[in-house]
């Protein structure tokens, strides 16, 4: 009997998503013998591309990788779009926080077929062979997608965490790179935050091994700025919460500044697109990246200067950390840019006094830059569905003239829109979220779906 040919896998690649998307793409390429995806720029080349071969007779799987503010911002064209390919025969999935956060949503709000939720890099590989051979009625066999049936939704329950060192963070045999992810999942459940619920309550590590041949495939490409993801870096080779692993974190970095070194590239640590908890800056941890990293500011999550609403949002952590750790950092020579949360919505005008207060301690006192947020009501965290409390007029001229003074940053006015937006969208059914998980038939039993990579 002739093999079938692999399934065509069209995923969109856009500018929310890029790092994520590079991480697909090569679990994809990775997991399924001979498949390359074809990565495409816009909604409407992910339509006719998916299209052109599903008419062609092929089972084409066309993905979007979902963020909620882009769901808010392109509603109507994802929608569109989504119908587009369902009309040609194409199987439309969305993956990312969004779909994870609001998988029943996503299916009967948005039109897609499938959600993955949660990791993808073995669920897409299976979805994709469990496509290609068996069509729409294999699907129900995979871990860790949900499915509209038509009449029914059905979840087919939750993996296992993979194991990062199992998966390349980038489809390297493409030259395309990324920072590479170092640490996945977070064990602090912050109450604004989606990490945690995506991806498991405890701290995986891909292994210094990995992470250094990762980074000489890319030193050797010619890239020399070597960055990396995680919800927070000083916790590299954590294994209990709050205790940093000196060791291991010196281990990493020592072997990164020789690699560096060799081939006369650079380290970035602790800033974009990673930042540090402020429990975490010690002398014994700044000491460690001093002298081996290249970036001059590292990025500390505050998030408030209200003591009462960082216990309210579970930071684990209080103001006094917060100065400390900016103290310390200026102490080696670093600039501290700080996370600032506005607007969540169970401040009182004490709590927005304190957080202002704060603010201007740090840019007085330590010449910290403030990076501005605004709450976001996402889908699948415990403040899902809450609206962001509005600042006074006077507070929101306080934070302008600090941007006008350039020691303040952040699209936190946008974000205040489109927060509001994400908000209407619940009152009017377009985001279930949490409240969808009771809509959905939950497959019980079955495997937890950990076979190794093929590649």
């Amino acid at each position: 009997m002739a093999q079938r040919a692999p399934p065509r896998f069209v995923i969109l690649d856009r500018r929310e998503t890029k790092y994520s998307v590079r991480a697909v793409v090569a679990a994809a390429e990775w997991g399924v013998k001979g498949l390359r995806a074809d990565i495409v720029g816009s909604l409407g080349e992910l339509v006719e591309v998916a299209c052109a071969l599903a008419r062609r007779g092929f089972r084409t799987v066309a993905g979007v990788s979902l963020v909620t503010e882009v769901v808010v911002r392109e509603l109507d064209q994802l929608r569109e779009a989504v119908a587009r390919l369902r009309r040609c025969g194409a199987l439309a999935v969305a993956g990312g926080a969004h779909a994870t956060g609001d998988p029943y949503g996503t299916l009967r709000v948005l039109g897609f077929d499938v959600a993955v939720v949660g990791e993808a890099e073995e669920t897409l590989p299976e979805l994709l062979e469990a496509f290609s051979e068996g069509g729409r009625d294999a699907l129900e066999g995979v871990r860790g997608i949900a499915v509209d049936y038509g009449d029914e939704v059905v979840f087919t329950g939750r993996r296992r965490p993979v194991d990062l060192d199992e998966y390349p963070p980038f489809p390297y045999w493409r030259g395309l790179f990324a920072p590479i992810e170092i640490t996945r999942g977070c064990v602090w459940a912050c109450g604004y935050c989606e990490t945690w619920f995506i991806h498991g309550g405890r701290h995986r590590h891909r292994s210094v091994e990995k992470v250094a041949a990762y980074a000489e495939m890319m030193l050797r490409r010619g890239l020399r700025d070597l960055r990396f993801i995680s919800p927070n870096s000083f916790a590299y080779g954590e294994t209990a919460p709050g205790r940093p692993n000196v060791q291991a974190l010196a281990e990493l970095l020592d072997t990164l500044a020789r690699l560096a070194a060799a081939h006369g590239g650079r380290i970035f640590f602790g800033t974009f697109p990673s930042e540090v908890r402020p429990d975490y800056v010690s002398d014994d941890t700044v000491r460690l990246v001093a002298g081996r990293v290249a970036n001059r500011s590292i990025i500390v999550g505050a998030q408030s200067g209200s003591e009462r609403v960082l216990k309210l949002i579970h930071r684990g952590h209080g103001v006094e950390d917060v100065l400390r750790a900016v103290e310390v950092l200026n102490r080696y020579g670093f600039q501290a840019d700080v996370d600032i949360i506005l607007g969540l919505p169970f401040e009182d005008d004490e709590d927005v006094e304190a957080t202002l207060r704060l603010c201007r301690t740090l840019v007085e006192k330590f010449r910290a830059r403030i990076h501005l947020h605004t709450f976001m009501p996402l889908p699948g965290t415990p403040f899902e569905g809450l609206r962001a409390r509005p600042l006074p007029p006077r507070v929101v001229k306080e934070y302008s003239r600090l941007v006008g003074a350039g020691r303040a940053y952040g699209y936190w006015l946008r974000q205040a829109e489109v927060s509001k937006m994400i908000s209407d969208m619940y009152e009017r059914g377009l985001i279930l979220g949490l409240r969808g998980w009771r809509l959905m038939r939950v497959r019980r039993g079955g495997p937890s779906g950990t076979a190794p990579p093929r590649r």
